[in-house]
């Protein structure tokens, strides 16, 4: 990810600000106010802020029983996960929901005359966030699917190194077998035998 130390170092310093100027977006609190407060609250240690909007989400199973309709949320990408803040109008209660990037299929965004929406692929269902400022929900989109993408990089770097690790074991084998075969404890038919297993086993 581009300027990954950055998102990194203004993270820390829960400059939400400077994490929408690094996406050459300002930084709309209307509406999210104690949502920005409490942030830092909800990130663990290593969790990087990528992106934020907030936009309106219909009331969940998990909203404040005080709040009716729809709410408007707080929406942070990580480097880890969409999470999702509401903050209870009347009280300090604050609805969260988190969905890990490995849950999410794709990102998509939609842009009106003067607001936007973010759709979330989640495979089995659609979740959308509407009302959005229109100039953050590309920028949504857009790094949650760059992060997707090295994801999935990294899923299949690492399954070849499984097979170069097997490959590597039966090498070994091969080798005990010379090695026992030159002492006198394997005669050729057993070698040939028991070399063709492991050959056939790769």
């Amino acid at each position: 990810m581009n300027n990954f130390d950055k998102y990194s170092e203004y993270t820390k310093a829960n400059n939400w600000g400077a994490i929408c100027e690094l996406n050459n977006v300002k930084l709309d609190s209307f509406g999210t106010k104690k949502e920005l407060n409490v942030l830092a609250k909800y990130l663990t240690d290593d969790e990087v802020v990528f992106a934020l909007t907030s936009g309106i989400m219909v009331q969940t199973g998990t909203s404040n029983s005080s709040d009716f309709g729809s709410n408007t949320w707080l929406v942070v990408l990580t480097s880890e996960r969409f999470l999702f803040l509401d903050c209870a109008m009347l009280t300090s209660s604050v609805d969260t929901q988190s969905i890990r990037l490995e849950n999410v299929q794709a990102v998509s965004s939609s842009q009106g005359w003067v607001l936007g929406k973010v759709m979330l692929d989640l495979g089995s269902r659609m979740l959308t966030v509407d009302n959005c400022v229109k100039a953050t929900v590309s920028v949504v989109a857009d790094l949650a699917n760059k992060l997707l993408k090295e994801q999935q990089k990294q899923k299949t770097t690492t399954s070849p190194k499984i097979a170069v690790a097997s490959e590597e074991s039966s090498l070994d084998k091969l080798e005990k077998l010379a090695k026992l075969l030159n002492m006198g404890a394997l005669s050729e038919d057993e070698f040939k035998i028991a070399k063709e297993k492991i050959l056939a086993a790769m």
